[in-house]
């Protein structure tokens, strides 16, 4: 930028947390750095405008869902996304944003490609190790493409990629934190995370360790089992005093901070936090997530040796693995180093830097 104005953005994401958080923590990095207006794009009504709207002006579009399939199945695309298009073109022409930050989504391509065919510089972001089919589509127009490892960046054009982790919130310093009352007096600390909505396969496997668990009184065990699921775990599973059950956790970081080992799903926004906090895991990855890209998470820290990984469907050995490495604390440490070697707490620093350098060299031709 010349410096005469500030650069004003447009940042669109949808879909999932996993496509939101990452753009916000992108947002408040930019408004750190002196860019501003920051406008945000998505579907009224969405995740994304609940979680956007209280702090950022939001430009609401339709869109139309993508699916994976044959290049002959997206030949249809672009009638598909004409009406969405349309009002993209009409919103980018209303905010007349410098670039425009997309962070994945379905709701993601109209804006990706209304600001390309208007000359406007993209950059996109990707998190998961499996490139969503927006990104995909939207490289061809993409000036940059931020991603979480040399896998992801195999689905993206050389020379287009930088490699700078997965953008997260703020997160508290270690120890800034009380140690939850649930952890107090047990040498070892377990958090297993489910999400508000709980995890099936990994909640089957708790609940039919419960007596393993109970036989460890070193060890607490905080449940995290989805609010809708809470209820019905009690009613058939008595719960030993070194387990504690909830429905969601709010805030976790307290509990992310304290815990010796996370037992987890392998969503990408989950895994950043993480690894932003060292913390060793043992991933269950989603079995139905688009195009597997949980397993293919997982996988990718599990090459690196800073994770175990169990699917849903193999026999339960989850207690096994949470004994082994308890009775072993050399590999729980490995798996903790190793995690935080590869965890980037301040990716979305490093992203808004790496934009509005490229902004500046562009500027200056």
């Amino acid at each position: 930028m010349s410096g005469k104005h500030l650069p004003k953005v447009l940042i669109v994401c949808g879909g999932t947390g996993g496509h939101i958080y990452p753009a916000l923590a992108i947002a408040d990095a930019l408004k750190l750095q002196g860019v501003g207006p920051i406008f945000f794009a998505g579907r009224k009504g969405s995740m994304e405008d609940k979680l956007i709207t209280p702090n950022w002006k939001f430009e609401s579009i339709s869109a139309v869902p993508l699916t994976r399939g044959s290049i002959l199945q997206n030949l249809t695309l672009p009638f598909k996304l004409a009406k969405s298009l349309l009002q993209a073109r009409k919103v980018v022409a209303r905010v007349k944003p410098t670039f425009v930050v997309a962070t994945g989504g379905y709701v993601s391509l109209p804006i990706i490609l209304a600001a390309g065919l208007a000359k406007i510089p993209v950059y996109l972001q990707e998190q998961n190790a499996v490139a969503g089919i927006a990104n995909r589509i939207g490289a061809k127009f993409a000036t940059k493409i931020f991603v979480t490892s040399e896998d992801a960046a195999k689905a993206f054009p050389q020379g287009k990629t930088s490699i700078q982790g997965n953008p997260v919130r703020a997160l508290p310093s270690h120890g800034s934190l009380p140690v939850p009352a649930e952890f107090e007096g047990y040498a070892h600390k377990v958090l297993v995370l489910g999400g508000s909505q709980g995890a099936q396969g990994i909640n089957q496997k708790i609940e039919a360790t419960l007596a393993h668990i109970a036989m460890r009184k070193d060890i607490a065990l905080v449940w995290q089992a989805g609010v809708k699921n809470v209820d019905a775990i009690e009613k058939r599973s008595p719960l030993p005093p070194n387990v504690s059950l909830a429905g969601f956790l709010n805030p976790v970081y307290g509990y992310i901070d304290a815990a010796d080992l996370i037992i987890s799903r392998a969503g990408a926004s989950t895994l950043a936090e993480l690894l932003a906090f060292g913390k060793p895991s043992i991933l269950f990855p989603f079995p139905f997530a688009t195009a597997n890209h949980q397993e293919h998470n997982a996988r990718v820290l599990e090459r690196a040796g800073a994770c175990l990984v169990e699917l849903d469907s193999d026999p339960n050995g989850l207690w096994n693995k949470v004994e082994q490495l308890f009775d072993h604390p050399e590999q729980l440490q490995l798996l903790a180093s190793k995690a935080k070697s590869l965890g980037v707490s301040d990716a979305a620093d490093r992203i808004a830097k790496e934009i509005l350098l490229k902004e500046q060299k562009h500027d200056s031709i």
